[in-house]
């Protein structure tokens, strides 16, 4: 993640290999996109950020408003590096998706960050922000996020800039068009699992 003040650029550096997601009987489902294509701008100080996704083949550009958790900052403290840290609680709604009925669960996770102070900027991973300090360390579900490098001032001048390629959409639209193919993804599986036909499937969104 490179950050000024107020913006900040997060991406993934290692290209990962594509997804392979194994099924019984011998299926595998390809899906398409890998993680080096995603960049997430952020602009704490007009709460929007804007992120470049690869779904499948197909380049998104998703345009939105951040989402503003209301954070409890607690007494706990610890060292992460050099750096003393303190904690943040947060709740977070997000939406559970039936695909059988297409109904919508909304449902809370607690997400506990690790922020310091000694770098004051409102800055962290993935769409989180909002903080008295930089946070060096999530916990969101399963999911763990620790940063174990910092490079203040680098030598080397790093570019933030906002990602341009790809369709414009917002959030929810972007969300829809994923589920919708994710079904189309199931079905045809289903589909020719039934018919005995072939042990992979391929995606194509089309604009």
């Amino acid at each position: 993640m490179h950050f000024d003040k107020t913006t900040s650029l997060y991406y993934q550096q290692v290209k990962l290999e594509t997804p392979v997601l194994k099924m019984k009987g011998g299926f595998q489902v390809m899906l398409g996109g890998g993680g080096s294509d995603t960049k997430l701008y952020k602009d704490t100080k007009e709460e929007r950020y804007v992120e470049k996704r690869n779904m499948m083949g197909k380049l998104f550009l998703i345009q939105d408003e951040l989402e503003k958790l209301d954070w409890k900052l607690e007494k706990d403290t610890k060292k992460i590096g050099s750096y003393a840290c303190f904690k943040a609680v947060a709740m977070e709604v997000y939406e559970d998706r039936d695909f059988k009925t297409d109904s919508v669960t909304l449902k809370t996770r607690k997400i506990i960050a690790w922020y310091t102070p000694e770098i004051p900027v409102s800055h962290g991973p993935e769409k989180l922000y909002g903080l008295p300090g930089l946070i060096l360390e999530v916990a969101k579900g399963k999911h763990l996020l620790l940063c174990t490098k910092i490079v203040l001032n680098p030598k080397k001048a790093v570019t933030i800039e906002k990602p341009h390629k790809g369709k414009k959409v917002t959030q929810k639209k972007y969300d829809a068009i994923q589920y919708k193919k994710t079904k189309e993804m199931l079905k045809r599986f289903s589909g020719s699992r039934k018919k005995g036909k072939g042990n992979q499937i391929t995606i194509e969104i089309k604009g």
